[in-house]
């Protein structure tokens, strides 16, 4: 938690997204849209091929995570990423993740102006694929709720296989390198054992959130 603590104020001196994608966006020229051409298809996740009720149960789940940002919401984006990746698919595309934030209502930055996909490009660089702590920080940022950068580049440090998992080795090596107590092997079993939500053994994005970001959710 201290280091995550540090790493967030490390970043907080940074200029925040909202001024300047507010800033970029000004100088360009009026009109101007650099966006990427996204699947008019309707959504799909694994729970809408059952009934109309549990359908209508699902929209409600999808509204109630845009007025509610907190674990449940990114775990439930979470589900959509993870329903969208192909077969042999660990990661989604430039491309794919654009065309997942147009069909769940994602289109624009925060000012309603700005084309979402401008910071998505932002957050990956060049790289063609998308991993979902970059997809759920697009998210934040349209919905004026900025996840603070420090969390996704700490769980990207960790995440060594790049696998969106924090397995107990890559916690431990990390905690070795940051911190000056000494935690044993049990110590950090226990720790991921607490904030596994799925009991999958592992730590995703949205279980190290509610570690450390979304204490009181």
């Amino acid at each position: 938690k201290q280091w995550y603590q540090r790493r967030v104020a490390i970043t907080a001196g940074k200029e925040s997204h909202v001024s300047l994608r507010s800033r970029l966006y000004n100088v360009e020229s009026e009109g101007r849209e650099l966006t990427v051409t996204a699947e008019a298809s309707p959504i799909q996740h694994s729970s809408m091929s059952g009934t109309l009720e549990e359908v209508k149960i699902e929209d409600e789940r999808l509204k109630a995570a845009r007025t509610t940002f907190g674990v449940h919401a990114v775990k439930l984006y979470q589900s959509y990423y993870q329903d969208h990746l192909g077969p042999d698919q660990t990661i989604l595309t430039f491309k794919q993740s654009v065309s997942l934030l147009t069909q769940l209502d994602f289109k624009y930055y925060g000012d309603g102006k700005y084309p979402l996909s401008h910071y998505l490009r932002e957050c990956v660089g060049t790289a063609n694929m998308v991993s979902f702590p970059n997809f759920v920080q697009a998210i934040s940022m349209s919905l004026n709720k900025p996840i603070p950068l420090g969390f996704k580049e700490g769980f990207e440090d960790m995440d060594l296989d790049h696998n969106d998992r924090l397995d107990t080795k890559e916690v431990f090596n990390m905690m070795k390198k940051v911190s000056d107590s000494s935690y044993s092997w049990a110590d950090v079993e226990d720790f991921l054992d607490s904030m596994d939500l799925d009991s999958d053994g592992k730590m995703d994005y949205a279980e190290m959130l509610k570690a450390f970001y979304f204490t009181d959710d």
